[in-house]
């Protein structure tokens, strides 16, 4: 009876680690790439993201998926991915630390991911056309004082044009982030 043994990793740190295919990674390298992720990593324990991912690795080393380069080992010691061996089935299982930002993508309505991405693009746009009026009423401001009295006017209604448009802009990224879509 030929029975392979089964393995669960975790599905982002696999996606990982098949990514970086033949290049050595350290457990710090890829704890900062499984942080940028998760949908939410302000509010991650790196420590414990790190103890995480160590204990997956080693479990994978001694499954033979993983080896260690130049037969490294202590802090800073550094992993290739070999491949899946012979006689061994890899199951994924969910992150304990929530949803991979394509999960998080795969689960928002797609016209509203695009719609969203929209408005920031177009807020972007104003702001960078605001500010630059402010700065062009600014420079005539003070190069032709006959024309502060009118000019100061159209100044300080374009200045207050751009910190409108700011608080949109941030107002949008803030929604992006939140659904863990990065601006």
């Amino acid at each position: 009876m030929n029975e392979s043994k089964r393995i669960r990793v975790d599905q982002i740190l696999l996606h990982l680690i098949k990514q970086l295919g033949n290049s050595p990674f350290s457990t710090t390298e890829i704890r900062d790439l499984y942080a940028a992720q998760i949908s939410c990593p302000q509010n991650l324990d790196r420590g414990s993201l790190r103890k995480h991912i160590y204990k997956q690795l080693l479990r994978l080393e001694s499954a033979g998926l993983l080896k260690r380069h130049h037969g490294e080992t202590g802090r800073g010691c550094k992993f290739i991915y070999r491949g899946v061996p012979k006689g061994i089935s890899v199951q994924v299982k969910p992150s304990p630390y929530g949803h991979s930002v394509e999960d998080t993508e795969f689960l928002m309505d797609p016209n509203t991911v695009r719609d969203l991405r929209e408005e920031l693009s177009t807020r972007k746009v104003e702001l960078m056309a605001s500010i630059g009026e402010a700065e062009e009423y600014q420079r005539l401001y003070n190069k032709f004082p006959a024309l502060q009295d009118i000019v100061r006017t159209q100044y300080l209604e374009s200045r207050d044009r751009s910190t409108k448009l700011l608080g949109q802009l941030r107002a949008v990224e803030a929604v992006l982030a939140d659904i863990g879509l990065h601006a």
